[in-house]
């Protein structure tokens, strides 16, 4: 289930996370193990965005839950538990909003383009036959998008709403584009603007959404990337979570004493064992001074 969040985190929703297991500490009551994946949000937090739960026969057992196996004999089942929640949703809120609003990645965004008209009273009706056809031609490209022709708005006040619900591509037509046979295509992600012919516009929009979420993935990559740190000193390592420096990663003995320690005097947790990254050889833990056994990520969290 973790490479079925994985893929969704980073090929839907343009998160870049760290994968790995829980401590005992940390873990699912009653499970043998847990693993987890966990992002920094620009706050310097970490969050945890889901998780897996290994439970074993901890649960099967109490509440006598078997199964007859191919020997025809009765065995009490091993069991899983996994979830993403609301939290994931908050993470994406978090991981790529602005002062603006949302900012979605088009993959899972309800609506990847929104068409804004610039009316006049002159060449309304021309603008909006044009328009009107755009929605009808990304569909084609399998593109989902609306047409904002409201009278009692000002094209200011759409591109703000918009911007604000994180539709990530704006397209604009007004009387001088079509002229030129021309449209504007406004990314939310960089603001960036660019006219481009109304003949090659699905192409163009189908481009222009996957440069959106290919960018957005790779801000989250440069973000984490530059939010751990290695520590190997106690003290340093205090100031780096004070100053909300995100993952700290550090040494541990993988004594829950020392853990604890840790939490009560710095009010970081141990959030992830990573799998890629192994404690190197007579190393010490950043707290106690004895022989480390385990590479672990720490950071305050949500």
């Amino acid at each position: 289930m973790l490479e079925v969040y994985k893929d969704l985190a980073e090929n839907s929703l343009a998160i870049s996370a760290v994968y790995g297991k829980k401590t005992e500490n940390e873990k699912f009551p009653g499970a043998l193990y847990t693993t987890t994946f966990e992002g920094i949000m620009p706050d310097g937090k970490a969050l945890q965005m889901g998780t897996s739960h290994q439970l074993g026969q901890n649960f099967s057992k109490p509440f006598d839950i078997q199964f007859v196996d191919k020997d025809e004999k009765k065995k009490y089942a091993w069991q899983t538990s996994w979830a993403v929640t609301t939290r994931l949703i908050g993470a994406l809120i978090m991981v790529h909003g602005d002062d603006k609003g949302l900012v979605l990645p088009p993959k899972i965004a309800p609506l990847q383009a929104v068409i804004i008209p610039i009316l006049f009273e002159k060449t309304r009706d021309e603008v909006i036959a044009e328009a009107e056809k755009i929605p009808y031609s990304l569909e084609e490209a399998g593109i989902r998008s609306q047409l904002d022709a409201r009278d009692a708005y000002s094209p200011g006040y759409k591109f703000n709403e918009w911007e604000l619900k994180g539709v990530p591509l704006r397209i604009e037509i007004g009387p001088r584009d079509l002229k030129n046979g021309e449209v504007v295509l406004a990314r939310r992600d960089t603001g960036e603007k660019r006219t481009v012919k109304i003949a090659g516009l699905k192409n163009a929009v189908s481009i222009a959404l996957e440069s959106i979420q290919n960018n957005l993935l790779s801000n989250s990559k440069k973000f984490l990337e530059t939010h751990i740190t290695e520590v190997k000193d106690y003290a340093i390592f205090k100031k780096v979570v004070e100053d909300g420096g995100g993952f700290v990663n550090v040494a541990w003995c993988g004594n829950g004493t020392c853990e604890e320690k840790i939490k009560e005097e710095t009010g970081a947790t141990m959030r992830v064992l990573p799998f890629d990254v192994k404690v190197k050889p007579k190393t010490k833990c950043i707290y106690c001074g004895k022989d480390a056994k385990e590479s672990v990520y720490a950071a305050r969290a949500y």
